[in-house]
């Protein structure tokens, strides 16, 4: 019998499975997908993500494959407002990253699957397994279907999450939603770091990726969804052309790298995470709005709170996971409480004209800068930089 199941083998899932197995835990790992997978992402890892890869040992193995460190951000709010600084940094750390997807949680598998995790791809989950009001396992389709029996199954599947379906875990708060957001990737862009670009009732956004492609990300409010989505392309464009001129021209049919991709489905929302044989993880838990681009961040905290908690609790019996669990939703809510309505406050259109005349005060200010993008990664409250810049 396996100690955990883990369903789904993104950036929650695997590295919830890395950090177990490094621990001597036996996971199982399973995911409908075969990796190197794409998936729709903001792509962009703030420096607290940044750390975690660090201190994982997988930073040096993915600047060495190619993703391009950001060291430096502009955040346009008007004609006359240009603020530029670096990331705020955490442990030392001072970059940024935006590294596809089919990179990053290729090597996240690889990683968990070298430090012992079975792994096993192109298998779909069905269903737990319950036994005395305890789920006990899980059950998969796919190319040959198959159950298995664990201490603890992991739900890391998502927004759309089938475990949690399955084990019947009610949202607790539904906050709506606000915005949708799409994206392509272009190359020849200059490599400037990230360029935010916010006013007209929308924001884009240019940063560098793998392979010399810049990806370029519009965001529009939600009601613009529907419309925008009937003309990808045109609606996209034009929308850089307003609000990113510099950007815009090289937006090529020549240097373009692929379709143009998005999605509408951007809630925000927090699960009831944790039961009788049972957690969530990333989306699947908890989702907002990628307006600050939160998710892969969040995805690589709960991982690690879990990890620091589970070896010690499994070893201990099934009552003991379960304090285990209960306690890791309970500190993720309460410690990504502030985050969560910082990021519905910009979602909603708070990250303009309002804070106009506080950011002209940090025009010269670097320091407050690097403060004010740390609002963004979920670093610093505003309350705090509001206090910062008097």
């Amino acid at each position: 019998m396996h100690d955990v199941i883990i369903v789904g083998a993104r950036c929650a899932g695997a590295a919830t499975a890395l950090l177990l197995a490094r621990r001597g835990v036996r996971v199982l790992l399973v995911d409908r997908a075969a990796f190197p997978s794409d998936t729709v992402s903001t792509h962009l890892l703030h420096p607290t993500g940044v750390a975690r890869l660090r201190s994982w040992g997988l930073l040096d193995p993915l600047l060495a494959g190619g993703c391009p460190p950001i060291d430096s951000i502009s955040f346009r709010a008007g004609e006359d407002l240009v603020l530029r600084g670096a990331p705020y940094a955490c442990d030392g750390i001072a970059l940024s990253l935006a590294p596809r997807r089919t990179v990053l949680d290729a090597m996240l598998v690889e990683a968990a699957g070298a430090a012992g995790a079975e792994v096993r791809e192109g298998a779909s989950f069905q269903r737990v397994v319950w036994e005395g009001g305890r789920v006990v396992g899980a059950e998969f389709g796919g190319r040959s279907a198959f159950v298995e029996r664990a201490a603890l199954v992991v739900g890391a599947d998502g927004r759309h999450s089938a475990v949690a379906r399955q084990v019947g875990a009610r949202v607790i708060r539904d906050a709506g939603t606000f915005g949708c957001q799409f994206y392509g990737y272009w190359q020849g862009l200059p490599d400037v770091g990230t360029q935010i670009f916010v006013g007209g009732g929308q924001a884009v956004l240019a940063y560098p990726t793998h392979g010399g492609d810049h990806l370029v990300l519009v965001g529009w409010p939600h009601a613009r969804f529907a419309e925008a989505k009937q003309d990808i392309d045109r609606h996209f464009l034009a929308a850089v052309a307003a609000s990113a001129p510099g950007v815009a021209e090289y937006l090529t049919a020549d240097a373009r790298s692929g379709p143009i991709s998005g999605s509408g489905d951007l809630g925000n929302y927090i699960r009831e995470s944790a039961g009788p044989g049972w957690v969530l993880v990333g989306d699947a838990a908890t989702a907002k709005d990628p307006v600050t681009a939160q998710g892969i961040g969040d995805a690589f905290a709960q991982a690690q709170s879990l990890a620091d908690r589970l070896p010690a609790a499994l070893a201990a019996g099934p009552q003991a996971v379960d304090v285990a669990t209960a306690a890791h939703a309970a500190d993720r809510e309460r410690d990504s409480a502030t985050a969560f309505e910082t990021t519905l406050t910009f979602a909603m259109g708070g990250n303009s004209a309002a804070l106009l005349p506080v950011l002209r005060k940090i025009e010269s200010r670097p320091d407050l800068i690097s403060m004010f993008y740390g609002i963004y990664a979920g670093q610093v409250t505003m309350e705090e930089f509001v206090a910062a810049v008097g």
